[in-house]
Protein backbone atom coordinates (compact mmCIF):
# COMPACT_ATOMS: atom_id res chain seq x y z
CA UNK A 1 0.00 0.00 0.00
CA UNK A 2 1.59 3.50 -1.15
CA UNK A 3 1.85 5.99 1.79
CA UNK A 4 2.39 9.68 1.73
CA UNK A 5 5.86 9.08 1.73
CA UNK A 6 6.35 6.92 -1.32
CA UNK A 7 4.66 9.57 -3.54
CA UNK A 8 6.48 12.84 -4.51
CA UNK A 9 5.19 15.94 -4.31
CA UNK A 10 2.18 14.93 -3.40
CA UNK A 11 0.94 17.54 -1.09
CA UNK A 12 1.34 19.92 -3.35
CA UNK A 13 0.49 17.62 -6.07
CA UNK A 14 -2.96 17.58 -4.41
CA UNK A 15 -3.01 21.36 -3.99
CA UNK A 16 -2.61 21.49 -7.81
CA UNK A 17 -5.46 18.82 -8.53
CA UNK A 18 -8.30 20.33 -6.32
CA UNK A 19 -7.31 23.88 -7.93
CA UNK A 20 -7.50 22.65 -11.56
CA UNK A 21 -10.69 20.61 -10.26
CA UNK A 22 -12.24 24.01 -8.91
CA UNK A 23 -11.90 25.84 -11.59
CA UNK A 24 -12.10 23.77 -14.51
CA UNK A 25 -14.36 20.92 -13.40
CA UNK A 26 -13.87 18.38 -16.65
CA UNK A 27 -12.86 20.77 -18.51
CA UNK A 28 -9.34 21.30 -19.96
CA UNK A 29 -6.91 23.35 -18.55
CA UNK A 30 -3.31 23.87 -19.29
CA UNK A 31 -0.30 24.53 -16.60
CA UNK A 32 -0.72 28.20 -17.25
CA UNK A 33 -4.44 28.40 -16.22
CA UNK A 34 -3.89 26.30 -13.23
CA UNK A 35 -1.15 29.32 -12.44
CA UNK A 36 -3.71 31.91 -12.58
CA UNK A 37 -6.04 30.33 -9.97
CA UNK A 38 -3.20 29.70 -7.16
CA UNK A 39 -3.80 31.47 -4.64
CA UNK A 40 -0.71 33.14 -2.45
CA UNK A 41 2.96 32.46 -3.44
CA UNK A 42 1.92 31.09 -7.39
CA UNK A 43 4.89 28.31 -8.11
CA UNK A 44 7.00 28.90 -11.28
CA UNK A 45 5.58 27.50 -14.46
CA UNK A 46 8.01 24.53 -14.51
CA UNK A 47 6.60 23.16 -10.65
CA UNK A 48 3.50 23.62 -11.65
CA UNK A 49 4.13 21.57 -14.91
CA UNK A 50 6.13 19.08 -13.20
CA UNK A 51 3.20 18.75 -10.53
CA UNK A 52 0.51 18.22 -12.85
CA UNK A 53 2.86 15.82 -14.45
CA UNK A 54 2.94 13.71 -11.65
CA UNK A 55 -0.77 13.97 -11.76
CA UNK A 56 -0.58 12.08 -14.84
CA UNK A 57 1.21 9.52 -13.32
CA UNK A 58 -0.70 9.00 -10.06
CA UNK A 59 -4.14 8.74 -12.66
CA UNK A 60 -5.45 11.77 -11.60
CA UNK A 61 -5.44 13.74 -14.40
CA UNK A 62 -5.01 12.77 -18.14
CA UNK A 63 -2.69 14.48 -20.74
CA UNK A 64 -4.52 15.47 -23.86
CA UNK A 65 -1.80 17.52 -25.40
CA UNK A 66 1.75 18.73 -25.06
CA UNK A 67 -0.09 21.22 -22.37
CA UNK A 68 -3.23 20.74 -21.85
CA UNK A 69 -5.11 18.55 -19.18
CA UNK A 70 -7.80 17.13 -17.77
CA UNK A 71 -9.62 15.43 -14.81
CA UNK A 72 -9.46 11.85 -14.76
CA UNK A 73 -10.52 11.12 -11.40
CA UNK A 74 -13.16 14.09 -9.40
CA UNK A 75 -13.37 14.12 -6.28
CA UNK A 76 -17.27 13.71 -5.97
CA UNK A 77 -17.52 10.55 -7.89
CA UNK A 78 -16.89 7.16 -5.79
CA UNK A 79 -13.92 5.27 -4.59
CA UNK A 80 -15.73 2.15 -6.79
CA UNK A 81 -15.10 4.37 -10.01
CA UNK A 82 -11.50 5.60 -8.69
CA UNK A 83 -10.83 2.14 -8.70
CA UNK A 84 -12.12 0.87 -11.62
CA UNK A 85 -10.21 3.82 -13.48
CA UNK A 86 -6.72 2.18 -11.26
CA UNK A 87 -7.69 -0.88 -12.57
CA UNK A 88 -7.32 -0.32 -16.03
CA UNK A 89 -4.27 1.42 -15.63
CA UNK A 90 -2.65 -1.60 -13.73
CA UNK A 91 -3.91 -4.00 -16.44
CA UNK A 92 -1.92 -2.06 -18.63
CA UNK A 93 1.14 -1.41 -17.12
CA UNK A 94 0.94 -5.26 -15.92
CA UNK A 95 0.89 -6.34 -19.41
CA UNK A 96 3.74 -4.50 -20.64
CA UNK A 97 5.82 -5.39 -17.93
CA UNK A 98 5.40 -8.98 -18.54
CA UNK A 99 4.43 -9.76 -21.69
CA UNK A 100 8.17 -8.26 -23.31
CA UNK A 101 8.00 -8.41 -27.18
CA UNK A 102 10.70 -10.61 -28.80
CA UNK A 103 11.53 -8.52 -31.52
CA UNK A 104 13.01 -6.28 -29.10
CA UNK A 105 10.59 -3.35 -29.28
CA UNK A 106 9.50 -1.12 -26.95
CA UNK A 107 6.60 -1.08 -24.00
CA UNK A 108 5.14 1.54 -26.33
CA UNK A 109 5.55 -0.19 -29.68
CA UNK A 110 2.77 -2.93 -28.32
CA UNK A 111 0.60 -0.24 -27.43
CA UNK A 112 -2.94 -0.26 -29.55
CA UNK A 113 -3.12 1.95 -32.27
CA UNK A 114 -5.57 4.24 -31.83
CA UNK A 115 -7.92 4.34 -35.42
CA UNK A 116 -9.93 7.11 -36.50
CA UNK A 117 -12.25 6.10 -39.61
CA UNK A 118 -12.55 9.00 -42.34
CA UNK A 119 -15.04 7.33 -45.67
CA UNK A 120 -15.12 3.60 -44.18
CA UNK A 121 -11.38 3.25 -44.24
CA UNK A 122 -8.88 3.20 -41.06
CA UNK A 123 -6.79 5.67 -40.08
CA UNK A 124 -3.93 5.37 -37.48
CA UNK A 125 -3.40 8.53 -34.94
CA UNK A 126 -0.50 9.81 -35.14
CA UNK A 127 -0.28 13.36 -32.16
CA UNK A 128 1.52 16.08 -33.08
CA UNK A 129 3.17 18.12 -29.88
CA UNK A 130 4.62 21.41 -30.01
CA UNK A 131 8.11 20.00 -30.06
CA UNK A 132 7.71 17.68 -32.89
CA UNK A 133 9.12 17.72 -36.18
CA UNK A 134 9.25 15.81 -39.22
CA UNK A 135 11.71 13.48 -38.61
CA UNK A 136 9.62 12.39 -35.10
CA UNK A 137 6.41 12.48 -36.15
CA UNK A 138 7.48 9.97 -39.42
CA UNK A 139 8.98 7.50 -36.72
CA UNK A 140 5.63 7.30 -34.81
CA UNK A 141 4.01 6.88 -38.19
CA UNK A 142 5.91 4.49 -39.15
CA UNK A 143 5.69 2.43 -36.10
CA UNK A 144 2.00 2.54 -35.87
CA UNK A 145 1.90 1.74 -39.76
CA UNK A 146 4.47 -1.46 -39.10
CA UNK A 147 1.59 -2.53 -36.13
CA UNK A 148 -1.49 -2.44 -37.86
CA UNK A 149 -0.74 -2.65 -41.80
CA UNK A 150 -4.73 -2.58 -42.72
CA UNK A 151 -5.17 1.48 -42.24
CA UNK A 152 -5.64 3.32 -45.35
CA UNK A 153 -3.00 5.73 -43.83
CA UNK A 154 -2.69 8.29 -40.76
CA UNK A 155 -4.48 11.16 -39.39
CA UNK A 156 -1.72 13.86 -37.93
CA UNK A 157 -3.95 15.51 -34.98
CA UNK A 158 -2.99 18.08 -32.84
CA UNK A 159 -4.53 21.06 -30.52
CA UNK A 160 -6.77 23.47 -32.67
CA UNK A 161 -4.10 26.36 -31.60
CA UNK A 162 -1.05 24.13 -33.38
CA UNK A 163 -3.08 23.35 -36.85
CA UNK A 164 -0.45 25.39 -38.62
CA UNK A 165 2.69 23.49 -36.88
CA UNK A 166 1.04 19.84 -38.19
CA UNK A 167 0.11 21.52 -41.62
CA UNK A 168 3.35 21.87 -42.02
CA UNK A 169 4.87 18.54 -40.87
CA UNK A 170 2.58 16.87 -43.09
CA UNK A 171 3.49 18.95 -45.83
CA UNK A 172 7.09 17.34 -45.04
CA UNK A 173 5.64 13.96 -45.04
CA UNK A 174 4.33 14.59 -48.42
CA UNK A 175 7.75 15.26 -49.88
CA UNK A 176 9.56 12.52 -52.26
CA UNK A 177 12.77 12.49 -50.03
CA UNK A 178 11.46 11.50 -46.46
CA UNK A 179 11.73 8.41 -47.16
CA UNK A 180 15.27 8.82 -47.26
CA UNK A 181 16.03 10.52 -44.14
CA UNK A 182 13.16 8.67 -41.88
CA UNK A 183 11.74 5.18 -41.40
CA UNK A 184 9.16 5.88 -43.82
CA UNK A 185 8.98 3.77 -46.58
CA UNK A 186 7.22 6.11 -48.89
CA UNK A 187 5.55 9.71 -48.90
CA UNK A 188 2.21 10.10 -48.21
CA UNK A 189 -0.75 12.11 -50.19
CA UNK A 190 -2.35 15.23 -48.17
CA UNK A 191 -5.87 13.83 -47.99
CA UNK A 192 -8.65 16.10 -45.97
CA UNK A 193 -8.71 17.97 -42.69
CA UNK A 194 -11.48 18.43 -39.89
CA UNK A 195 -11.35 20.18 -37.12
CA UNK A 196 -13.50 18.71 -33.71
CA UNK A 197 -14.64 19.59 -30.18
CA UNK A 198 -17.81 20.77 -28.13
CA UNK A 199 -16.46 23.85 -27.58
CA UNK A 200 -13.49 26.45 -28.81
CA UNK A 201 -11.33 25.37 -25.81
CA UNK A 202 -11.40 21.90 -26.90
CA UNK A 203 -10.87 22.16 -30.47
CA UNK A 204 -8.70 18.93 -32.21
CA UNK A 205 -7.39 19.36 -35.76
CA UNK A 206 -7.09 16.16 -37.55
CA UNK A 207 -4.87 16.19 -41.16
CA UNK A 208 -5.78 12.74 -42.78
CA UNK A 209 -2.44 11.22 -45.13
CA UNK A 210 -3.05 8.74 -47.41
CA UNK A 211 -0.87 5.73 -48.32
CA UNK A 212 -0.63 6.22 -51.92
Amino acid sequence: MATLGTLPAIDDCIEAYLTAHAAFGSDPFSAADVGDHVDGDEPSASEIEYRLTLLVAYGLLDRIDDDRYRIRCAPDESIAQWRERSAERAQTLHRLVTEPAADGRTAADDVDVELVTRDDAPFASVFVFEHDDAESVATTAASALARDESVAGIVLRASGARADHAQQIADQLCTPDIADRTPLERPFEKGLSDVVGESKDDLEFRLFLEIP
